[in-house]
């Protein structure tokens, strides 16, 4: 809606809102000077309002006076040209000047309202007539009289307010409006961030779930395999003792250290494996470990295993007898330093 023809309070009032940008902007008129009309002149240079009962003079021109009646015409020309190129510019400077200089205030005019005191004139007019609410409304882009100038009272009763409390209401319920769409779009962005919060919180809450299922289910999977581990070892270190119990001399039947029980899977690292888990370090303690490593220390002695075996398998069997002993011995050296 466009606001209706300003009046001169509608102007004062508005100026005081916003004095940078006043609807009421002095026109500047633009007044051109008029060239003074020059006589119309025939054909031979003669006046066209001239009286036509002067005698006409003589058409006859000596032939060096119609030289210099040109020349002569020709410097008119241009001197006229001068003039009025000198005129132009004179004019136009004169314009600028004249648009450059601001317009000194009008000494007559009422003093500016404060912003406060020009809303509630604004409020005021525009409850007056029609043309003050339509005025208004052009200006602010919304109705500005159609909010109600009752409150509730302290005892719950209808008051009237005041007018400065009526123009805060009126402005703060503009402002509400003007910002609706803002607020709006403020709370739905808090409604998406909340959002968005609980589903990474919920979504957070799923994954330490997951994780913590995943570690007991791997955990559970490790102390099954240890089982499985110590029982195949437990078995392994079972075997080896009845075999040792039920050995009859022969190489065939001889139960090596190691976990197939094998010749041919005895290295150091073999060897050491199978005493430390087959008897289970862990589980019988170190004096026991000790006691029992003493135990193949005397089992596994060259000197012994050579006499027990009589030369069989020859020189290859006592290296691997040897090695054997070399490592239990040193086993329960380590073991006797702790204990």
């Amino acid at each position: 809606m466009n606001p209706e023809p300003a009046s001169p309070k509608r102007r004062h009032i508005l100026s005081s809102i916003n004095p940078q940008q006043s609807s009421d902007k002095e026109q500047r008129e633009a007044t051109t000077p008029r060239d003074d009309v020059k006589p119309a002149a025939s054909a031979d240079g003669d006046d066209a309002n001239a009286d036509a009962t002067r005698p006409r003079r003589s058409r006859l021109r000596l032939k060096g006076e119609k030289k210099r009646r040109h020349r002569s015409r020709s410097d008119e020309r241009d001197a006229e040209s001068g003039r009025h190129r000198h005129h132009h510019h004179h004019r136009h400077r004169h314009r600028r000047r004249r648009e450059r200089s601001p317009t000194p205030p009008n000494p007559y005019d009422p003093p500016p309202l404060d912003p406060d005191a020009a809303f509630r004139e604004s409020l005021f007019d525009a409850m007056a007539d029609d043309e003050g609410a339509a005025y208004w409304e052009g200006v602010y882009g919304q109705p500005i009289h159609v909010y109600s100038d009752e409150k509730v009272g302290p005892m719950g009763e209808l008051e009237k307010m005041t007018d400065e409390e009526y123009a805060a209401y009126v402005r703060q319920k503009m402002w509400e409006k003007t910002n609706a769409g803002l607020l709006e779009e403020r709370a739905r962005r808090e409604e998406e961030r909340k959002r968005k919060k609980e589903e990474e919180q919920q979504r957070s809450k799923e994954e330490r779930k997951n994780r913590k299922l995943r570690d007991e289910m791997e955990a559970s999977l490790r102390r099954a395999e240890e089982r499985r581990r110590s029982r195949r070892w437990a078995d392994a270190w079972d075997a080896y003792t009845k075999a040792w119990a039920a050995w009859d001399g022969s190489l065939e039947k001889l139960a090596w250290p190691v976990l197939s029980g094998q010749r041919k899977d005895v290295t150091e690292e073999a060897v050491r494996e199978f005493f430390l888990h087959g008897i289970g370090l862990e589980e019988v303690g170190e004096q026991q470990f000790a006691a029992k490593l003493k135990e193949e220390r005397v089992r596994w002695h060259p000197d012994k295993m050579q006499q027990r075996l009589g030369g069989q398998g020859g020189s290859d069997v006592l290296k691997d007898v040897t090695a054997i002993f070399q490592m239990v011995d040193k086993l329960w050296g380590q073991m006797r330093k702790k204990t």
